[in-house]
């Protein structure tokens, strides 16, 4: 399957699920994209991760997995308290496709609870692990009140294969408004890559979202 093929599948989803429950891209008009981090929380790398994009005013969007996220509920408060989005990746990283809805949905709602109970947060945004989806288990997290969030621009940082290749690859395609952006915030390359091209992309006028829906509530 061509990219032109799967993003044109990917835009025809969020149009009949509207963005709500399907999102690829953020909504049009809007000037802004979304940086957003799988797999975490990682109790080395994600602290750098958050010193960046404090240093530069960025907001981004954190999809992280139930069973590492008790351990690591200061982080987790942190991540919140800091105005960045939260959503749940499954409680333990495991496929969503060819599972049953009640059974997606308790584990749907593990995490979640982990999350809530960890930084006071409770989130309705999911990302599945390794994109991997079927249209029954888009619809069953449609009708289970999530909303999933898939990407636009994926650049194998997961790879671990050295911030040259990683930069490269990014440079190659690079993000622009309206964009989600797929990276993860379990390793030394995605930072060093990310502290290069955060002041780029800022200097080129390019702003930064969290994606709606999984912040923290006002106190």
């Amino acid at each position: 399957m061509t990219l032109a093929i799967r993003d044109a599948g990917k835009a025809l989803l969020q149009r009949c699920y509207s963005p709500r429950r399907f999102l690829w891209r953020l909504p049009a008009g809007h000037g802004a994209m979304a940086l957003t981090f799988d797999d975490g929380p990682d109790p080395l790398h994600t602290p750098a991760l958050l010193d960046l994009l404090a240093a530069h005013g960025v907001k981004a969007s954190f999809f992280v997995i139930g069973d590492k996220v008790s351990g690591q509920a200061a982080l987790m408060r942190r991540i919140a308290a800091e105005g960045h989005a939260i959503g749940g990746h499954t409680w333990s990283h495991r496929d969503i496709v060819g599972r049953s809805r009640p059974e997606l949905g308790a584990d749907l709602q593990r995490c979640r609870l982990a999350i809530g109970a960890a930084c006071g947060v409770d989130t309705a945004l999911f990302r599945p692990p390794r994109g991997r989806v079927d249209l029954a288990a888009i619809h069953h997290v449609a009708m289970l009140g999530y909303c999933m969030v898939h990407w636009s621009k994926t650049y194998g940082d997961y790879r671990r294969d050295g911030a040259e290749r990683l930069l490269a690859r990014v440079r190659a395609t690079p993000p622009g408004a309206g964009d989600i952006a797929l990276f993860h915030d379990h390793n030394e390359h995605t930072l060093a890559v990310l502290r290069a091209l955060i002041p780029e992309w800022l200097a080129g006028g390019l702003g930064f979202a969290a994606i709606p829906g999984g912040a923290a509530a006002p106190r």
